[in-house]
C-alpha cells in the first residue's frame, strides 16, 4: 500500500518561462504542495525560485542555455544525468514534457520501479513545423516526431490530456489506451472578485468595447489574422477596442509594426506583459476575451476570462473547442468571417453578452487548480496501489485499460 506522503516527481523542460505549459506544470505543482500534504520534486531547467516557496515543493534546477530570451526558453540535455539517479526516494514520475527530460524520467522510473505518468500538452510536430521552418515542416511531414513520442508515451502507465479534442488527435496518430482527460486546471486567483477596477483609465481605455486578446505573441497565435479582421469589426461598432496584452514572442516586432500603421493605430493596442493584478482587472472590464489556433492543449487564457464572467470566442479547434461552449459561454468560429460577424453580434447585444458571461463564470469553476490538484493525488495513488502492479507482472493492456476506466467514475472532473 502507498504511504500517506507522497514524493511526487515532476519531469519537465519547461517550469519558469512564459508560455501555457510552464504555467500549467508551476500551477499543479504549487496547487498540491498548498492544498495537499505531500512533496513535489521539480527537475528542470532554467527554475527561477521564488521568494515564498513552501517547504513541500523541491525545485532541482538543471543546466542549460537559454536560446529565446524572449521566452525564457532553455535548451538542456542532462545525459550525464540520465542513468545515474540519486533521487531514489520517489514514489511516482510525472512526465510533462517527452524528449529530454522525458529521456530521463523513464531511466529513473525504472532503475527506482516506480509508475510513470505522462501529461501531453502540446504536440512536438506542431511546433517543430513553425519554430524550426525547413527541418521542422520535414520531420513533421514525414511522421517522424509523432513516432516519437508514441514510442515515448507508451512506455508510461497512464498518460493524461487536458480535453477530449486532444485525445481524438492522440488516438488519431495511433496513441494506446488507457488516455485520461484531465484539465489542467487555473489558478483559484483568477477568481478574485474585483470591487474597485480602474484599469480603463490606466490604459487609456475609457467608453471603448473591449475584445481581449491575452497570449504571447507567436506565429500559431495568428495575431496578425485578429488585427486585420478587427478592423473589418471596428467599421461596424466603432467604439470597439482590440487589446493585446502578454510576452514578446516570433511575431512581436511584425505586431509592432502594423498596429502604429495609420489605419490600425487607433483602435488596437499593445500592452506586452503585464503585472498579475491589471491582467486580473482587464479579463474582468474586457466585454469579449478571444483566442485564435489550430492546436491549444486548452486554452487556459479563455478560462481566466471566464473566472472573470468574460464570455469568449474562439477558433473551433483542438482544445479551444472543449473550453468554449458554443451559443452558452461564447462562439466558436469556423472561419475569420464567422469570427467577425460573431464578435460583432455580441459587441452590439449587451443583453447577451452579460447572459453568456454569467454563464462562462458558472462553467470555469469546474477548473480551479484546487480541485485538479485534489484529484491528481487520487490519481498517484491508483497508479502505485493499483495500475502499476498490473503493468508489472505484464497483464494484457484491456485490463489495465478497463481498471482505468472503472476508477474514474469516482472521479468527477475526469473523464475517458
Amino acid at each position: 500500500m502507498v504511504q500517506q506522503k507522497l514524493d511526487i516527481g515532476f519531469f519537465t523542460s519547461m517550469y519558469s518561462q512564459t508560455n501555457g505549459t510552464a504555467h500549467a506544470v508551476r500551477f499543479l505543482s504549487e496547487a498540491i504542495t498548498k492544498y495537499t500534504d505531500h512533496t513535489v520534486h521539480v527537475y528542470a531547467p532554467g527554475i527561477q525560485k521564488p521568494k515564498n516557496r513552501p517547504k513541500n515543493l523541491c525545485l532541482h534546477n538543471f543546466f542549460g542555455a537559454k536560446i529565446a530570451p524572449k521566452t525564457g526558453f532553455v535548451l538542456s540535455f542532462p545525459i550525464h544525468k540520465y542513468f545515474f539517479c540519486q533521487h531514489d526516494y520517489l514514489d511516482i514520475a510525472h512526465i510533462h514534457t517527452h524528449a529530454t527530460f522525458g529521456s530521463m524520467a523513464i531511466n529513473w522510473s525504472k532503475y527506482i520501479g516506480i509508475p510513470m505518468v505522462g501529461t501531453h500538452n502540446s504536440p512536438l510536430s506542431f511546433y517543430t513545423s513553425h519554430y524550426i521552418p525547413l527541418v521542422g515542416g520535414l520531420l513533421s511531414k514525414m511522421d517522424w516526431v509523432w513516432r516519437y513520442e508514441r514510442h515515448i508515451l507508451d512506455k508510461y502507465d497512464l498518460v493524461s490530456v487536458p480535453t477530449k479534442s486532444k485525445k481524438n488527435l492522440l488516438r488519431k496518430q495511433r496513441f494506446k489506451e488507457p488516455i485520461i482527460c484531465l484539465s489542467n486546471g487555473i489558478h483559484d486567483s483568477y477568481f478574485t472578485d474585483i470591487k474597485e477596477n480602474g484599469i480603463r483609465d490606466k490604459y487609456n481605455l475609457d467608453n471603448k468595447k473591449i475584445l481581449l486578446y491575452a497570449s504571447r505573441l507567436s506565429p500559431e497565435k495568428h495575431q496578425l489574422s485578429i488585427i486585420k479582421t478587427f478592423k473589418k469589426i471596428n467599421k461596424e461598432v466603432p467604439n470597439s477596442h482590440l487589446v493585446l496584452v502578454g510576452s514578446d514572442g516570433p511575431l512581436t516586432n511584425q505586431v509592432l509594426k502594423l498596429i502604429k500603421k495609420k489605419q490600425y493605430k487607433d483602435f488596437v493596442s499593445y500592452l506586452g506583459r503585464v503585472p498579475f493584478n491589471d491582467l486580473l482587472k482587464l479579463y474582468n472590464t474586457a466585454d469579449l476575451s478571444c483566442l485564435w489556433s489550430w492546436i491549444e492543449a486548452e486554452g487556459l487564457v479563455l478560462l481566466e476570462s471566464m473566472a472573470q464572467g468574460t464570455p469568449c470566442i474562439g477558433s473551433n479547434s483542438i482544445g479551444i473547442s472543449d473550453v468554449i461552449r458554443h451559443g452558452h459561454t461564447g462562439y466558436l468560429s469556423q472561419n475569420l468571417d464567422e469570427f467577425k460577424d460573431q464578435t460583432i453580434k455580441l459587441l452590439k447585444d449587451d443583453d447577451l453578452r452579460l447572459e453568456m458571461g454569467k454563464n462562462a463564470r458558472n462553467v470555469a469553476e469546474n477548473y480551479r487548480i484546487s480541485t485538479v490538484a485534489k484529484t491528481w493525488v487520487k490519481l498517484y495513488k491508483f497508479l502505485i496501489n493499483e495500475l502499476y502492479p498490473l503493468r508489472y507482472y505484464k497483464k494484457e493492456r484491456k485490463e489495465r485499460v478497463e481498471l482505468v476506466k472503472e476508477f474514474i467514475h469516482k472521479l468527477p472532473i475526469v473523464s475517458f
